[in-house]
């Protein structure tokens, strides 16, 4: 496994990651309020099957909010363990990650933003990115490249 790739694209990932809990949680409340509407429109009539239709219906809403409470579980997790990874960054290591994966600017947009924000020069800005990433794929996977 090639640790490095893996730290970039779990940065590129992270304010995705981020913004599918926000979406999430909403579909879990949208799932609770269909589970409310159909209780008032409930029918006695058997379908194919031996159930009625409120009942699958109920069935099918509790399976997919067991099915978002997993993901959401999942996706809360990973984003704790790469929250972690980035509070072991210093500051200026951060700034450079920010730019480079979690707001994917291109290469020349970030550089150029980078040299105003905190004032080295490209082949600088490449070696701290090299060492952040290192550091990060460190406190992230606990194992150095192999």
């Amino acid at each position: 496994m090639n640790w490095k790739k893996e730290a970039e694209n779990e940065l590129r990932q992270y304010a995705d990651l981020c913004t599918s809990l926000i979406n999430i949680r909403e579909r879990m409340e949208s799932v609770d309020a269909a589970m409310t509407a159909i209780k008032g429109s409930s029918s006695s009539v058997p379908v194919q099957g031996g159930g009625n239709r409120y009942e699958d219906k109920m069935l099918d809403l509790i399976v997919e909010k067991d099915r978002l409470k997993a993901l959401y579980r999942v996706n809360r997790q990973r984003q704790k363990i790469i929250k972690r990874g980035l509070d072991a960054l210093s500051d200026t290591e951060s700034k450079v990650i920010n730019r480079f994966y979690i707001l994917n600017m291109k290469y020349s947009d970030a550089v150029n933003c980078l040299r105003e924000e905190i004032g080295y020069e490209e082949a600088s800005i490449n070696r701290i990115r090299s060492k952040a990433l290192y550091h990060y794929t460190l406190a992230e996977f606990g194992l150095p490249e192999l």
